[in-house]
């Protein structure tokens, strides 16, 4: 017997299930959050390319590892992998029809409402303790070319460090692993990562002088990054992460 009309289900194409999904699922993808990120790493490769810069991010030369004996040779091969895989992921992304490029739009409209935020809030903690608000998120004294390269790095290997591998990575391993329930694993893994994020502008040579007040509050901002970066996800995470940083700069704090 011949089936009814209502019977047969409908074909589905690319375009369907993206919009299936709708804006907030969509974006909380990896894969629409790194397409996102590319703009980032190529401005910070222009950006290195350009100024030389002998000023690193401390994410970056973590994530580098030997190869950060290079300097900016190995920031240029690094960046340069990134956007290779990038471009693959936009290119499968592509083929099955899962990226909606007027998303990625919104997504950093999106992210600018939450790094103003996160900047008011800074600002307003400067004033209270004033003495302190030209030393926060200083980059030592690189010239403000450099300090912006930096910023819009900062945005891309802070996140992918100490939010995706950090704070993903380790709820991943307390709740798939040690089968800890999920949402106290990832409080703790948001507090952890939080302060490994604030501790570690303060590690090594290119570190800064410890100071308590700048280290809480480098501590409250990786909480704020991190709860956008568990309910919108790195893309998101990662450009407010960036814009932040510029707006610090536009304040004359530093980098």
């Amino acid at each position: 017997m011949a089936k009814k009309k209502e019977d047969v289900p409908e074909e589905t194409g690319p375009e369907t299930r993206v919009e299936g999904r709708g804006y907030l699922a969509e974006t909380r993808r990896l894969g629409v959050s790194v397409l996102a990120m590319l703009p980032l790493v190529v401005i910070y490769q222009m950006g290195i390319v350009r100024s030389r810069a002998g000023v690193r991010n401390i994410a970056e030369v973590w994530l580098t590892g030997p190869f950060s004996l290079l300097g900016v040779h190995a920031t240029t091969a690094v960046n340069i992998i990134v956007m290779v895989g990038l471009l693959v992921a936009l290119w499968r992304l592509e083929r099955t029809g899962a990226v909606c490029f007027s998303f990625l739009f919104i997504m950093v409209l999106e992210a600018v409402i939450y790094a103003t935020v996160m900047f008011l809030t800074a600002d307003a903690a400067a004033r209270l303790v004033q003495r302190h608000a030209m030393d926060m998120l200083s980059a030592g004294n690189a010239s403000l070319g450099p300090k912006l390269w930096l910023s819009v790095g900062a945005g891309v290997y802070e996140e992918l460090l100490f939010r995706l591998i950090l704070l993903a990575g380790g709820v991943f391993v307390l709740h798939r692993v040690f089968q800890f329930r999920k949402m106290p694993s990832m409080a703790l893994m948001l507090v952890i990562s939080s302060l490994a994020f604030s501790a570690a502008h303060h590690a090594g040579p290119i570190g800064e002088t410890f100071d308590r007040f700048v280290f809480i509050f480098r501590t409250v901002c990786g909480l704020m990054l991190g709860i956008v970066f568990l309910t919108r996800g790195l893309g998101v995470a990662a450009w407010m992460h960036a814009l932040y940083n510029v707006l610090v700069l536009s304040k004359g704090w530093g980098a």
